[in-house]
């Protein structure tokens, strides 16, 4: 087996752009869900979109069955934060629910349904990530072209059908791939027309973005800022490893494939969109760290430092969240193993033992050490106990 090549995400993000985005027209390339394994476990409409639920019942724990149910102010109360007796959140995703429902008033609950905007192309190529690679490298015949008045449409077609059944559908996560990064132009699309067609007061936008690159979003930067200053919209980036320069790179570059010394370009763009977009920012974090139970602790501590550079309440809206074995994320765990590039103890005998007895028992122990270690010695109890949307950034 031939050593594999870290990538060097800012080649590999301008050369997907070109197939990502048609820039005369203002169309963007969609993936085709159709030709992927992700149909299997959600809905899809006219093969390129889907409905996503974010806080729903999970494995060992009740607590989404119990949030849908209760009452607004338990919603709003301590009970749903902190961790489950399984060691994981409560509820895994706040977001986009608790932070549309802030911004926009009403119940968390009216924005738990998204429809889902995936674009095809992503700079990274996480070991972890649930999306089949076929329409994640912005390949031709592999998605198809639609401008933001035409996803805008099949949206609200959707949000008809969901309200006829007595349900709401309010929020459109812009999501890939990577559009933060490589096509931030579909932001600014998007919220345009919901801007133009009034629906600004009740449709909440939520975009994912990887941290790769500041190349293209400094090119749109006043148009970010402006729709920052909206009520309806939020993002959220993911940290592929926590620690500093010196020990988180390597883990970085394991899981994404990106050359080392790309690794401090995430905190450079959590920086922009805090800072200079005063966009309103969260955190994911991965919890897939290579180093004993001390260096973990050291490692998270260092993260959250780093983000309390940013800003000092930054890491009280980081999210750690759980990695999930799905089909198409074991599929790309096991090749990434025969690239060079395993997780944490796996070696590919029993990926159902692995997952069971060290890649699911490592990640509760980063959520361990930083929700019952990591930020209550950062922070005052009634500073944690709160919704991340709750968390000042101003």
């Amino acid at each position: 087996m031939e050593p594999f090549r870290f990538l060097d995400t800012e080649t590999v993000a301008e050369q997907r752009r070109t197939m990502m985005i048609d820039v005369e027209k203002r169309r963007y390339y969609i993936a085709d869900l159709s030709k992927s394994n992700m149909m299997k476990d959600t809905p899809i409409t006219e093969k390129y979109f889907r409905i996503r639920t974010y806080i729903k019942p999970r494995e060992s724990t009740d607590y989404g069955e119990k949030w849908m149910h209760a009452n607004i102010s338990e919603v709003w109360s301590t009970k749903f934060l902190g961790l489950s007796d399984d060691g994981f959140q409560k509820l895994e995703f706040q977001n986009p629910p608790y932070s549309a429902a802030y911004r926009l008033g009403g119940d968390p609950r009216q924005y738990n349904d998204t429809f889902v905007v995936q674009v095809n192309g992503c700079d990274y190529e996480y070991s972890f990530c649930f999306v089949d690679r076929p329409i994640n490298r912005a390949e031709p015949g592999m998605g198809e072209y639609f401008t933001a008045e035409e996803m805008l449409d099949i949206f609200l077609e959707e949000q008809k059908k969901y309200r006829e059944e007595g349900k709401p559908l309010n929020v459109i996560r812009l999501s890939g791939g990577e559009t933060t990064c490589l096509v931030p132009e579909l932001i600014l699309d998007i919220a345009d027309v919901l801007d133009k067609r009034g629906l600004s007061n009740s449709i909440y936008v939520w975009a994912d973005c990887n941290l790769s690159t500041l190349k293209y979003l400094v090119n749109v930067e006043n148009g970010l800022k402006e729709v920052a200053r909206r009520k309806n919209f939020g993002i959220v980036g993911c940290l592929k490893s926590p620690g500093s320069e010196e020990n988180g790179r390597k883990d970085f570059s394991l899981i994404t494939k990106a050359k080392p010394e790309h690794f401090s370009k995430q905190f450079e763009v959590l920086d922009f969109l805090v800072n200079k977009i005063k966009a309103d920012t969260y955190v994911y974090l991965v919890p897939i760290l290579w180093d004993e139970q001390e260096n973990c602790k050291q490692r998270l501590f260092s993260c959250a430092k780093r983000l309390a550079k940013i800003h000092k309440n930054l890491p009280l809206r980081t999210n750690i969240i759980k990695i999930r074995p799905y089909d198409v994320a074991q599929t790309n765990i096991m090749n990434a193993f025969r690239e060079g590039r395993p997780l944490p103890g796996f070696d590919e005998k029993s990926f159902e033992k692995w997952c069971e007895e060290s890649f699911i028992p490592s990640q509760r122990r980063i959520f361990k050490i930083w929700y019952e270690e990591v930020l209550p010695s950062l922070y005052k109890l009634d500073q944690i106990e709160k919704y991340r949307c709750q968390v000042d950034l101003n």
